[in-house]
């Protein structure tokens, strides 16, 4: 009987922690945006909303912007968030759950731009850099010691100062360049990546800050019987296949994790 009433308190108890849980995602195309209807899809998505069906979770994924949401996760507890790159920085600050795929920042130019660059230094005279504000490349550049950053809101308004001539460069990564063409109504012949930053590992985190170990670990635990049983990867597969037909972005998957160009 004693054993009956224990387990009735940890059910109890979980799902009160599981009540206080938020999911908080970025408009980070092909990982997570919202379609022409509204609704959130993309790659990452898809594998979030897949582990919340193995552990029957109802938390509606929040989408945020880039600085307000990593401000959330370092500052509150049971924040699992995506899809955000793993960084030395970032190692200590909050519990990594799964990765999700790898990628490449660049900064890019209109194609009209006879802009050529071979190094950091080189970028750092630069005139103008778009960068999104709170994202993981303003974070890196600004750690690099570049003073000509010039941060805007989301990756759209920095494709418009692009455009417009208030910027030289912008930085993103392949995949989301692609696909913020293709809403725009661009060519993809327009702009050109001009110098490659670095690659990245993304990731599913927590916070760290009072966050329950026990819902940390039934995340985990989730998230690697996920790749396990191949349903990662098959969720992989398929964005694969949708990013060569409508983007034209040829990627890689290896158990579970997509890696662009």
């Amino acid at each position: 009987m004693r054993w009956i009433v224990s387990l009735l308190l940890f059910c109890i108890s979980f799902e009160l922690q599981s009540q206080n849980l938020r999911i908080i995602t970025v408009v980070e195309p092909p990982a997570s945006y919202l379609d022409s209807h509204g609704q959130l899809t993309g790659f990452s998505v898809e594998v979030v909303q897949a582990i919340q069906r193995n552990l029957d979770d109802k938390t509606v994924i929040e989408v945020l912007p880039e600085a307000r949401a990593i401000h959330i996760a370092r500052t509150e507890p049971n924040v699992l968030l995506f899809s955000f790159s793993r960084t030395p920085k970032r190692e200590d600050e909050f519990y990594w759950v799964g990765q999700l795929s790898v990628k490449a920042w660049s900064v890019y130019a209109l194609s009209s731009n006879p802009v050529q660059i071979q190094s950091l230094e080189e970028l750092r005279k630069v005139k103008a850099i778009g960068v999104v504000r709170g994202d993981i490349r303003e974070e890196w550049l600004t750690e690099q010691g570049f003073r000509n950053l010039h941060p805007s809101v989301n990756h759209q308004q920095n494709m418009h100062r692009l455009r417009s001539g208030r910027l030289d460069l912008v930085a993103y990564e392949s995949q989301g360049i692609q696909h913020l063409l293709l809403e725009e109504g661009l060519d993809p012949q327009d702009i050109k990546p001009v110098y490659q930053l670095k690659r990245s590992d993304v990731y599913l985190l927590m916070s760290k800050k009072g966050t329950d170990i026990t819902l940390l670990e039934r995340w985990r635990h989730a998230a690697n019987k996920l790749k396990a049983s191949g349903e990662q990867q098959f969720i992989a597969e398929k964005w694969q296949m949708i990013l060569r037909h409508y983007h034209g972005v040829e990627t890689q998957t290896l158990n579970g994790v997509m890696v662009f160009p």
